[in-house]
């Protein structure tokens, strides 16, 4: 139940696009909602920043087979046609050899380079967040702490209602 609750609860706030001329939120039926985010943004940039700097956080708790960890996700930025590009969560991740593998979590809407459920190995040069469940906590999820405190405050308990979502 809770691997089936956290798959919900983390489809709901995963893809930024970093293209100016599209809306700053995209609604769809049924579907997670896209937030867009400019290139020159600089909190969200500080984020990825931050979230590649602490990668080795992240694989040493993949690694370490604790039980109250859980719902390893990568976000990797993948190229659109029109010169943007979309952020996208991979999870399930697995460390096989050097390499993260993973399937495609959330439905692409401006790229076209992979598909919901594939199972790809993530470029580590394009990784712009990651994320695991610490206790039911999220450890991480950088872009995500961003968007979120982006919100205003009835957004903000809307989101946290209908997600779920509780930040270490």
């Amino acid at each position: 139940m809770k691997i089936i609750v956290t798959y919900i609860a983390i489809a709901l706030l995963v893809l930024s696009s970093c293209k100016e001329n599209r809306p700053s939120k995209v609604e769809r039926a049924g579907e997670p909602n896209v937030y867009n985010v400019k290139n020159d943004n600089a909190k969200m940039n500080d984020a990825i920043e931050k979230a590649k700097s602490s990668m080795q956080e992240f694989t040493t708790a993949l690694e370490s087979d604790n039980p109250d960890f859980g719902f390893f996700a990568l976000k990797q930025k993948f190229e659109t046609n029109d010169g943007g590009s979309e952020h996208i969560w991979i999870q399930d991740i697995q460390l096989i050899d050097s390499d993260f593998i993973g399937i495609v979590g959330n439905e692409p809407v401006y790229t076209n380079a992979i598909a919901l459920g594939d199972t790809i190995t993530v470029d580590p040069d394009k990784i712009s967040d990651w994320m695991y469940y610490e206790n039911n906590l999220i450890v991480g999820g950088y872009t995500i702490r961003v968007l979120r405190d982006g919100l205003s405050e009835e957004e903000k308990a809307q989101f946290d209602a209908e997600n779920g979502l509780l930040f270490k």
